[in-house]
């Protein structure tokens, strides 16, 4: 299968669309990858943007274009493909509405991935055109990430962008926790591959709902996993219920930080707990899925 790829590539050894792409290719699909993004960033106008896609589908010929994120992309820039497009939001709808000019087209696209459970009720409710186009896709991580090293001198680390709420709930762990931010790629790794512990705070309190992608980058690198609440609906289509400990205030995460500082067996418990439950949600398995459904939607 010919798959157009429309998303930010401009990641090197990060990011879901490098280890998508990757993932797609080794299932034997020809993938030819474009950067809107990097276009914009460029100053280029969509009507600029709309006429390279116009020409690379021309001369790539696609089966089916997928289109992943796009803020304030034009409708018409995705009216231009004769094939099918699918379209993939990866950021909660009710927090980015620079995507809604696309939702709210209609007979624009053959199926519609969303982030989370609360992004299908918001779709559900705001464009009803596509209650039965709409779907979650869950995250994963790259079979690339996969580590069992041993030498890990940091107890706990976490490892993401800072919000206020992230401050908030990490001011309580302060002195058993390793805050880093702003590191991607290798060095994001190397740090996991070094820590036994990493954490997970919800970004905001519109993103409750989320599973965020350091979890799953976490368990890969063989870190025991503590986070804020998950929506169990999630967490049970991951089969994750006992590969990560769960809490509902910061005071509690310090408390499952220093139990797991004193009890090495239920740390490294849930480390094998994690490693396992991890190779059933690497990006190879959501591209399984999603090569499903593109040869579903390109039957007659």
């Amino acid at each position: 299968m010919k798959i157009l790829y429309i998303a930010v590539h401009r990641h090197a050894g990060w990011g879901a669309e490098h280890w998508l792409s990757r993932a797609f290719e080794r299932q034997g699909c020809t993938v030819e990858r474009f950067d809107y993004r990097q276009k914009r960033r460029q100053l280029k106008p969509w009507w600029y943007i709309k006429r390279d896609l116009n020409r690379l589908q021309s001369e790539f010929q696609p089966d089916v274009v997928l289109l992943q994120r796009a803020e304030k992309m034009p409708a018409d820039v995705a009216r231009i493909f004769n094939v099918p497009v699918v379209f993939w939001s990866t950021e909660q709808l009710v927090r980015r509405r620079d995507v809604d000019q696309l939702l709210a087209a209609h007979n624009l696209f053959a199926w519609v991935y969303v982030h989370t459970y609360t992004c299908v009720d918001y779709t559900q409710a705001h464009f009803q055109h596509l209650s039965s186009l709409v779907s979650v896709m869950h995250n994963a991580t790259g079979v690339e990430t996969l580590s069992d090293n041993t030498d890990r001198p940091r107890l706990a680390i976490f490892n993401r962008n800072l919000s206020p709420r992230r401050r908030e709930w990490l001011a309580a762990c302060q002195g058993l926790v390793e805050v880093i931010e702003g590191q991607f790629g290798e060095r994001y790794f190397d740090n996991l591959n070094h820590s036994q512990i990493a954490l997970n705070i919800h970004f905001s309190g519109e993103s409750l709902d989320d599973f965020e992608t350091g979890i799953y980058e976490a368990m890969a690198c063989g870190c025991a996993v503590i986070s804020e609440s998950l929506n169990p609906r999630t967490v049970a289509d991951l089969s994750m219920h006992d590969a990560l400990v769960q809490v509902d205030t910061p005071e509690q995460m310090r408390l499952v930080i220093l139990q797991l500082q004193s009890d090495p067996t239920r740390l490294a418990q849930l480390v094998e707990q994690g490693r396992y439950a991890i190779r059933a949600n690497l990006w190879d398995a959501r591209a399984a899925q999603m090569l499903k459904k593109f040869q579903e939607i390109l039957l007659p």
